[in-house]
């Protein structure tokens, strides 16, 4: 029996269906959310903060909530102020000039008698003595670092005296030539900290251990406490006795 299906109409495929754009419009979505469901990549330098303020700091050993001095390698740096100094100063002897036999004594038998060394003398002097801290518990710096910021720690120099002046002394006294730097007692304080923002940043490629975080800089900030003997001048002159 012949079955009739009836025209076939113009247009239509073999497969039923038309072609045109439909296709080709779902290809171009598919190519757009393709796209759009990328994964988002953002790259950051090291040391640079999402914030002008904010510097990446910190290495392996520095704890994620420590507070940090500044130092050289930040680009804000901790100062020492002066707070409190004694009014008076005493005297550190760095050359006597009797232990070197240059003692010299006026005569019993005359009314009075001058003395000069007439000679010059330099001598170097150091001293790392003195110093005294007191920091609060969340900062993280060394002794020595901090030693560095306190104004006459590991102080050292040289003096230079030409004896050359006379003294009048009296009748069996002694006198020797001495050179003496002069100190004060001062105490001061630490201004300027950085505070932990608790979040971490990139490390440095040249330090793969290192676990820095994000840091912002209190510039006013007074913290700490430092008691240290800072000298004042140096000098020669003889010491009668």
């Amino acid at each position: 029996m012949k079955i009739n299906r009836g025209p076939r109409r113009s247009g239509d495929s073999v497969t039923g269906r038309k072609k045109g754009s439909a296709g080709s419009a779902g290809k171009r979505w598919a190519g757009l959310l393709t796209f759009a469901l990328a994964p988002l990549v953002v790259l950051a330098s090291p040391g640079v903060a999402s914030a002008s303020s904010q510097e990446c700091l910190g290495n392996s050993s520095t704890p994620a909530n420590a507070d940090i001095a500044g130092n050289w390698s930040t680009k804000y740096q901790t100062r020492s102020v002066t707070v409190q100094q004694a009014s008076n100063t005493w005297q550190d002897w760095v050359w006597r000039g009797d232990l070197n036999h240059l003692t010299y004594q006026c005569p019993w038998n005359v009314p009075s008698c001058t003395y000069a060394w007439s000679q010059s003398k330099t001598t170097g002097w150091k001293w790392s003595v003195g110093l005294k801290l007191k920091l609060p518990s969340a900062l993280n710096k060394s002794l020595s670092e901090l030693a560095e910021l306190t104004p006459s720690y590991e102080r050292n120099g040289s003096t230079t005296t030409a004896f050359t002046w006379q003294i009048t002394m009296r009748p069996g006294q002694f006198a020797a030539p001495i050179q003496v730097v002069e100190r004060r007692w001062t105490q001061g304080v630490y201004q300027g900290i950085y505070h932990s923002t608790g979040r971490s940043c990139l490390p440095n490629p040249g330090d793969i251990n290192a676990r820095p975080h994000f840091y912002t800089w209190s510039p006013n900030e007074r913290w700490g406490n430092w008691t240290s003997n800072i000298a004042v001048r140096d000098y020669g002159t003889y010491h009668v006795w």
